[in-house]
C-alpha cells in the first residue's frame, strides 16, 4: 500500500529542511572565505594588488591620493584602461549590517588594450 498523503508531506519537509541545512553550510564557506579576502585586501600594503600583462588591479584605500593618480598615470601609459571599479566592503555590509568603518576602500580593474576587443 502507498504511503498517506501527511507520509509523503513529512517526507517532503525533511527533504527541503535537509537542503536548507546544505545550503546554509555553503554559505558559510563562502562568507568564511570572502572575509579572508577582504582581510588579505585590506592589509595589502601596495597600491597595485596584482599585476599581469593583461590586468591590474589597483587598492584605493583612504589616504593615499596622490600616489594613487601616479599609478593610474603610470598604468594608463603602460596601456591599461580602467574597466571597473568595486566597492570592498566589511563582510556585515552583505547583509545589510551597517556598522562604523563599513568601508574598506575600492579595487580598480585595469585591462591592458592589447587585450581587449
Amino acid at each position: 500500500m502507498g504511503k498517506s498523503i501527511k507520509e509523503r508531506i513529512k517526507e517532503s519537509v525533511s527533504d527541503v529542511e535537509k537542503d536548507i541545512v546544505d545550503i546554509s553550510k555553503e554559505q558559510r564557506r563562502g562568507i568564511k572565505k570572502e572575509y579572508k579576502d577582504i582581510e588579505k585586501i585590506r592589509h595589502h600594503k601596495e597600491f597595485i594588488y596584482y599585476k599581469t600583462d593583461a590586468l591590474a588591479i589597483v587598492s584605493r584605500k583612504l589616504g593615499g591620493f596622490d600616489e594613487f593618480l601616479k599609478i593610474v598615470d603610470e598604468l594608463t601609459r603602460e596601456g591599461y584602461r580602467m574597466m571597473n571599479s568595486e566597492d570592498v566592503k566589511n563582510i556585515l555590509a552583505n547583509f545589510g549590517i551597517s556598522v562604523p568603518g563599513q568601508n574598506r576602500g575600492i579595487l580598480y580593474y585595469f585591462q591592458n588594450k592589447k587585450y581587449i576587443n
